[in-house]
């Protein structure tokens, strides 16, 4: 629903001006609706668990309140983001209620951006400060909120954080250690480019930084004419073969040694004889242009998945067949909750109508959506209803009463919209 109202008269800068002061009062009114939710949804440490329906979870830090398991769903899904970011939008405005009552108070007078208050909410629960700790931190920043720069909050922060749990912060430095990594990902606007990113030890980090730069000087006197970024960049990638790194830092390069790698490319028949655009799983759309580019400068190993559109036929059993999984899961792409985009390959396929042992033909494309774990909970439990009118197609009901359709071009949030049009587009779906 967008609210409208007459446009603010004014120069350019008083429009900013005003729209400024628009954005901090709402952001204002969503911290005290989410708290207030929060509140509603609140369970205390005496009340009765069921290990079939809600649970409640901690979502926050150290003496933060418990709250139902489900919570984030009703977010997500009012909110138009994932699941994951509801649940971090609610634990920061947990945190700051219960943990820092002074940059609380400053929120939700305006004084302080949501987002900035977030940092310093984080900062504290990533070193795992008990709630009185966290209270201390926050009682000796209170004469410094909104009277010096928020970056200077910040490092006092740091620094009273370590005066109060010394020992946390030695051992949130050893777990930082603990827990290195090399991870990467396709640039989702460029499938031929990929981001890498990693934690390393700092002595690591400084080796590889001169063999970095050492192969992309060799480059450069081998004749490569592009930009040093570029060169470092591809540097990096030609560690990925030793014995050509190893000649290019003796001043020479051995072209035999390339990568080897290997794609999966989703294809349909018009893919094949037109000019259509292919889906590489791990790259996400790649043109004809592109896998040209990456034809010529890798060896890679293809493996098409061919895509006819053959109706899957229905089984009885409750074990989903690989052919049906495939059909389900090439059909929905993602996630089929409202506004998700967790990929649907990653997760689990859910009967929409419960199976019933007995019954027949209920495992069929037209009964089965990929669901994540919590969201597939929320539906056992029945506080989420949902219906799948015909493959593809799902009408969500929150607990709150929200309603939503997720359909192959996306989500509709229902909220706005008339009995008579949903109820036309509700027969529509089940023609």
């Amino acid at each position: 629903m967008i609210i409208t109202a007459a446009p603010f008269q004014g120069t350019a800068a008083e429009r900013l001006r005003h729209s400024a002061a628009l954005r901090r009062q709402a952001d204002v009114e969503e911290m005290r609706a989410l708290a207030e939710l929060a509140a509603e949804h609140s369970w205390t440490t005496t009340d009765e668990l069921d290990v079939v329906g809600e649970r409640a979870v901690r979502i926050g830090a150290d003496g933060s309140r418990l709250v139902g398991e489900f919570l984030p769903l009703e977010v997500a899904a009012i909110k138009g983001i994932s699941v994951t970011a509801a649940t971090w939008l609610i634990r920061d405005v947990l945190n700051l209620e219960a943990r820092h009552p002074a940059l609380w108070k400053a929120v939700r007078a305006g004084g302080v951006p949501p987002y900035k208050a977030f940092k310093l909410a984080q900062l504290a629960a990533g070193y795992e400060l008990s709630q009185e700790q966290a209270l201390a931190v926050d009682d000796r920043l209170k004469g410094k909120i909104g009277r010096i720069g928020w970056a200077r909050v910040m490092r006092l922060a740091r620094g009273l954080i370590a005066q109060v749990a010394t020992d946390k912060v030695e051992a949130a430095t050893a777990k930082a250690r603990a827990e290195r990594f090399v991870r990467n990902a396709p640039d989702r606007g460029q499938p031929t480019v990929t981001e890498l990113w990693a934690r390393l030890d700092t002595t690591d980090a400084q080796q590889l930084e001169a063999t970095i730069q050492a192969i992309a000087q060799s480059l450069k006197m081998l004749g490569d004419t592009d930009s040093l970024d570029v060169r470092r960049s591809k540097a990096l990638g030609i560690l990925a073969t030793p014995a050509r790194a190893q000649a290019l830092l003796n001043g020479g390069d051995d072209q035999r040694y390339l990568p080897r790698t290997k794609v999966y490319l989703h294809l349909t028949p018009e893919m094949l004889t037109g000019d259509t655009v292919a889906r590489c799983e791990t790259l996400g759309p790649v043109t004809k242009s592109q896998l040209a580019e990456l034809f010529g400068t890798h060896r890679i190993t293809i493996t098409p998945v061919l895509h006819t559109g053959d109706t899957e036929q229905a089984i009885d059993s409750y074990e989903i067949p690989n052919r049906i999984r495939e059909a389900v899961t090439l059909r929905d792409v993602c996630e089929v909750f409202p506004y998700s985009s967790r990929a649907a390959r990653r997760l689990d396929l859910d009967h929409t109508q419960p199976y019933a042992p007995g019954a027949t033909a209920q495992t069929r494309p037209d009964n089965l959506g990929p669901l994540t774990r919590s969201v597939h909970r929320a539906k056992t439990a029945g506080r989420w209803r949902l219906r799948q009118p015909r493959a593809g197609t799902f009408w969500w009901t929150s607990p709150a009463g929200q309603r939503y359709r997720i359909s192959p071009k996306g989500t509709d949030d229902l909220h706005d919209w008339s009995p008579l049009e949903r109820k036309v587009t509700w027969l529509l779906d089940n023609g």
